[in-house]
């Protein structure tokens, strides 16, 4: 078992890299899923990585605080297997959330050319919404996450512990690059609704967005399909290969 300690290095490990690793990737799903589309993309906007910085930010006490309370409530016993691992990971995204919807909603305003920088994005959200502007599409993030993670963890675990029972790193990896690509792709639609809301500056709601997307046509729920699968299967490679990795050289 995975002690609290060594759950919150390993996460804030794993946070770390995989959103510095992927941001790029990051920004082309975003601006494909943004009204504005690809249109507005450049390759200056890759190269300067606007919006690290909350990324950056954002990235290390999320993930801590989701392998924190995904380790800590496997070790309890709510009858173990797929379902232990379905609960763990959703109370986990549920207080990662508190974190990563904050860094969300700035990081891609920046990515959609809404901000200059992570700091004028801050100082924008709170000039014209206050701090309930940080957290516009939190309940969508949650609706998503979870269903993201009570498909990807158990998938996750029951792979590593039949193809990594040694409980290395580059194993948990591909095990998590599967999950991460599977979880993904079923889970766009709900991605895409989200990064609407948090793009919007006019506090549009749920139902608003999703009518708007089905004008547009059903393949407007899925832009960005192949960005977010790409992104959440080196993603997962990375993102739990290096939380495992930690957590071996630590232990």
């Amino acid at each position: 078992m995975v002690s609290d300690r060594n759950a919150i290095i390993g996460g804030c490990a794993a946070g770390f890299v995989v959103d510095i690793t992927l941001f790029p990737i990051d920004t082309i799903k975003t601006r494909m899923q943004s009204r504005q589309g690809l249109r507005s993309l450049g390759l200056s906007d890759l190269h300067k990585l606007k919006g690290v910085g909350a990324a950056a930010v954002g990235s290390m006490p999320g993930s801590a605080l989701f392998f924190l309370t995904y380790e800590h409530v496997k070790r309890m016993n709510y009858g173990g297997g797929a379902k232990q691992h379905m609960l763990a990971s959703s109370l986990g995204e549920i207080m990662a959330c508190l974190v990563r919807v904050p860094t969300e909603v700035v990081k891609q305003r920046v990515q959609a050319k809404l901000a200059r920088s992570s700091w004028e994005g801050l100082k924008h959200t709170l000039a014209n919404a206050g701090l309930r502007g940080l957290y516009v599409g939190y309940g969508t993030t949650v609706m998503r996450e979870i269903p993201f993670a009570a498909i990807q963890y158990p998938i996750w675990e029951k792979l590593r512990s039949a193809y990594n029972p040694e409980g290395s790193g580059f194993k948990s990896g591909v095990c998590g690059s599967v999950a991460g690509a599977v979880a993904g792709g079923l889970t766009t639609p709900i991605d895409v609704v989200k990064t609407r809301l948090m793009l919007s500056t006019k506090n549009e709601g749920v139902v608003k967005v999703i009518r708007e997307l089905y004008k547009e046509g059903l393949s407007s729920f899925f832009k960005g399909f192949s960005a977010r699968i790409g992104w959440l299967s080196i993603g997962g490679f990375v993102y739990l290969g290096t939380y495992q990795t930690v957590i071996e050289f630590i232990v």
